[in-house]
């Protein structure tokens, strides 16, 4: 787990934008991908829920098992505090969502965790409502490793100016993919978009949340040809 020291934005994206379009939308008109076939040995990042606010314990729990398999991820914040006793600034880190953490493994190692809820209480998966399998039920959420590793430059600056969103209306304005080539952010694909009249880049999780840059130069975007 990495520390990061970011607060939230006090204004978060507008919900009165349009929508995202979903990639698997796009190849699908029912909007449903069926046969869809995870690789056995593939390890992919899972979003999980933890019930009652238990992010940290649900991970700690994870880091416990010593398991090499499973590749825990908590995001968190740091937050600055006075201390009451002597006025002194202490650094306090938190989760960023106190009900969401992430594990890199493979599916059959993602099953058999959920198959045992005793052994780690309080986790549940989310699901990917565009992919179906052979039966028609949903498929197991999984986000793409690119979208993980911009997702972690964005929570792990320590940029006080970050927009943090994870709310059940995930709507941007969809602009020009690109890629920040300098800065805090390098790294980091998204779309572009303004803001407070100001540009950022925003990475969408599919069926988590939104998470957007502070402010990016121009000169530091590089546009992604589709």
């Amino acid at each position: 787990m990495k520390l990061a020291g970011r607060q939230q934005d006090e204004n978060p994206v507008s919900a009165e934008c349009s929508v995202l379009v979903h990639p698997e939308v796009e190849k699908s008109n029912s909007g449903k991908s069926v046969g869809y076939a995870p690789q056995p040995e593939v390890r992919y990042w899972f979003p999980i829920r933890a019930t009652y606010h238990r992010a940290q314990k649900v991970y700690d729990r994870l880091v416990a098992l010593g398991n090499d398999r499973l590749e825990p991820y908590l995001p968190t914040l740091c937050r600055v505090e006075e201390d009451e006793n002597t006025g002194n600034s202490v650094i306090k880190e938190e989760p960023l969502d106190k009900s969401l953490l992430f594990v890199r493994t493979t599916f059959l190692d993602f099953r058999k965790l959920l198959e045992n809820p005793l052994l780690i209480p309080g986790l549940t998966p989310y699901y990917n409502h565009f992919k179906t399998n052979g039966f028609g039920k949903n498929e197991l959420l999984t986000v793409p490793d690119r979208q993980m590793e911009s997702f972690k430059i964005i929570v792990e600056s320590r940029n006080q100016n970050i927009i943090v969103r994870q709310s059940e209306v995930p709507k941007i304005i969809e602009g020009d993919r690109v890629v920040v080539t300098d800065g805090a952010f390098a790294g980091v694909e998204g779309v572009v978009m303004k803001y407070k009249h100001q540009k950022r880049v925003f990475v969408q999780l599919h069926g988590v949340g939104i998470y957007a840059t502070a402010y990016v130069p121009g000169a530091w975007l590089k546009k992604i040809d589709n």
